[in-house]
């Protein structure tokens, strides 16, 4: 049920970011699509999406104060429609992606769910949808796990059931697709007709997951993992400049998660790569000796020590000065924001202003999507 080869697919991309929806509807073959409006609220960000869509309307507004009267008229420019009191009647399809701020819901958070003053936004975005001249075709909706059993989750689903929408819900792994990185996230996908066979088949005979009846954890179609490519295929060939200081060393060193060209893993990076080490992602050991262990580094007599992460020494095989030398000599370094770019599916083709902080498009990219993934869902789920 893809759109028709004589219409354009109009998309709205709220929390539109770097561009990642943007990115996946352009990599699908044959798609016919113009983003109507990008809306983000990161100034940054948005220097980011203008640079490589200079045609595209980047619209930096905060969304709880978006009405649908302004979101009627953003459709209608873009059908090329001026009418101001008739239903849009195009026969293009019109198509409202998001990523929500995910900071409500993950693990690492409190958890506030819709109590969190940044939910507030998407649950107006949901209010204000229902009172358009017409309804989106299509939805989909990336966050983090843990937004699936979420009360905002909940509230946002009345909309879908209240309007008759068809809903397939996700939780996939970047990793599942053959992409040596490890980003779990939920994603949501719903539209006005039933979904393919294989895909109504698939909900039909879930066993559920986190309480969700019909929660899928592979897309039709890929449920076997692709091959995964080693991580040199993603790697800037002879980078120099992202080394480890020893200070990180020394303050980060036992919790770093260490990978190398030729493995086919790597932990997800997160807005906090570079500046902290546990959770924020993987480094490069740059060392080729397969002798040397790969994986989390963990040595028995280093502990945090309060709140200012020393070490102590107990009972331990190496002195501090021994465990710097020996992480020194790994050759580790940080990955670059081109090649965490090139993992989260964004083509070399794609622009980085130099005006932006290499820290500040670490923290772009992590708050960003994997546009492989994505496209893969829109492409053979969505559009299918």
């Amino acid at each position: 049920m893809s759109p028709a080869a004589s219409s354009t697919l109009r998309v709205c991309e709220f929390y539109s970011g770097i561009g990642g929806y943007h990115i996946a509807l352009s990599q699908i073959p044959h798609l016919s699509f113009e983003v109507a409006a990008a809306f983000e609220i990161s100034s940054n960000a948005n220097c980011v999406y203008r640079a490589n869509f200079p045609n595209t309307t980047v619209l930096e507004t905060n969304l709880c104060g978006l009405t649908a009267t302004r979101l009627d008229s953003i459709i209608r420019k873009s059908i090329g429609s001026d009418s101001q009191d008739e239903a849009v009647t195009s026969r293009d399809e019109v198509m409202f992606v998001m990523s929500p701020p995910c900071q409500p819901f993950t693990r690492q958070g409190i958890q506030k769910d819709d109590l969190d003053p940044r939910s507030e936004s998407v649950l107006h975005l949901f209010e204000t949808f229902s009172q358009l001249t017409s309804l989106p075709d299509y939805f989909i909706l990336e966050n983090v796990r843990g937004f699936e059993t979420s009360n905002t989750r909940n509230r946002i689903m009345q909309f879908f059931t209240k309007h008759q929408y068809r809903v397939a819900e996700f939780l996939i792994n970047s990793n599942q697709v053959g992409i040596p990185n490890s980003r779990l996230r939920y994603y949501l996908l719903a539209r006005k007709k039933p979904f393919t066979k294989a895909v109504e088949s698939a909900l039909d005979s879930s066993q559920g997951f986190h309480k969700i009846p019909r929660l899928l954890t592979s897309i039709p179609g890929f449920e076997v993992e692709l091959p995964t490519q080693p991580l040199s295929e993603y790697l800037e060939p002879g980078l120099t400049g992202y080394d480890l200081s020893d200070k990180f060393l020394s303050k980060w060193g036992w919790v770093l998660d260490l990978v190398t060209p030729s493995s086919t893993r790597s932990c997800c990076f997160t807005k906090g790569y570079s500046v902290k080490a546990e959770g924020s992602g993987s480094v490069l050991q740059q060392l080729s000796d397969p002798s040397e262990s790969v994986g989390q580094l963990s040595l028995d007599g280093f502990s945090g020590n309060g709140g200012n992460n020393e070490r102590s020494m107990c009972n331990s095989r190496l002195s501090k000065e021994e465990f710097l030398e020996h992480m020194k000599s790994l050759r580790l370094r940080f990955f670059s924001p081109r090649e965490i770019a090139r993992i989260h599916g964004i083509p070399d083709s794609y622009s980085f202003p130099e005006v932006l902080s290499e820290k500040q498009l670490y923290k772009l990219l992590g708050n960003g999507l994997n546009v492989s993934v994505v496209r893969l869902l829109i492409e053979k789920v969505l559009l299918e």
